[in-house]
């Protein structure tokens, strides 16, 4: 029998918060995983139906966490952003600051934002396959479309989606190449860059 309650903190960064019981007792727990309905945000004050369970280190949480007034479709879209989207939103716009300034072609800002776009869509289609048991994306070729520019649609996507976002030896190679990507960014088009590039160049000259 589901159990009603109210839920009275939630974080959206780290995807937990805690349910106030109804009848009364300690708030309890529950993981972003409990919600029945994923793609929905949770809202303080709200009600709710869950179970009582146990979480991954054995302490009592909730599950089957379900919202008693349906979301809307938008909820996942309106979401604060989070600061891996919010870096992303910050990256995007000082390269397009520096195209304004005609120390990058403009191509590049382009080429961010339709990798980006492909790198969602290839998420959002790897997700609904995961759901399906269909035939998945190789992890490989998401991190190829990240190297090339398209990190940024990869947070945007592991956010809206939450695709991804839990498994962290994925997480730890995706911000790698976030960073390859920013340093091979930098060295191209950054004076820093090009003067770092011209003396190495003339260093491994004078070595041949």
């Amino acid at each position: 029998m589901n159990d009603k309650g109210t839920i009275v903190q939630w974080n959206h960064q780290k995807g937990f918060g805690f349910i106030r019981p109804q009848a009364g007792g300690d708030n309890i727990f529950f993981h972003v995983s409990a919600l029945a309905d994923r793609q929905s945000r949770p809202r303080i004050n709200e009600s709710v139906y869950y179970q009582l369970g146990t979480s991954q280190n054995g302490k009592i949480a909730a599950k089957s966490v379900e919202f008693v007034k349906s979301h809307s479709g938008m909820d996942k879209y309106t979401a604060p952003m989070s600061k891996a989207q919010g870096f992303s939103v910050l990256f995007l716009t000082l390269v397009a600051g520096w195209v304004w300034l005609a120390r990058c072609p403009y191509w590049v800002l382009i080429g961010y934002i339709c990798l980006s776009i492909v790198t969602f869509a290839v998420y959002a289609h790897d997700k609904r396959a995961a759901q399906k048991d269909a035939w998945r994306t190789k992890e490989a070729s998401l991190h190829l479309l990240a190297v090339l520019g398209g990190w940024p649609g990869a947070l945007w996507a592991q956010k809206i989606l939450r695709h991804k976002s839990q498994k962290q030896p994925f997480k730890a190679i995706l911000w790698l190449t976030i960073i390859v990507n920013i340093t091979l960014f930098m060295l191209i088009f950054t004076p820093f860059g090009n003067h770092f590039m011209h003396n190495m160049t003339v260093y491994v000259s004078s070595l041949v």
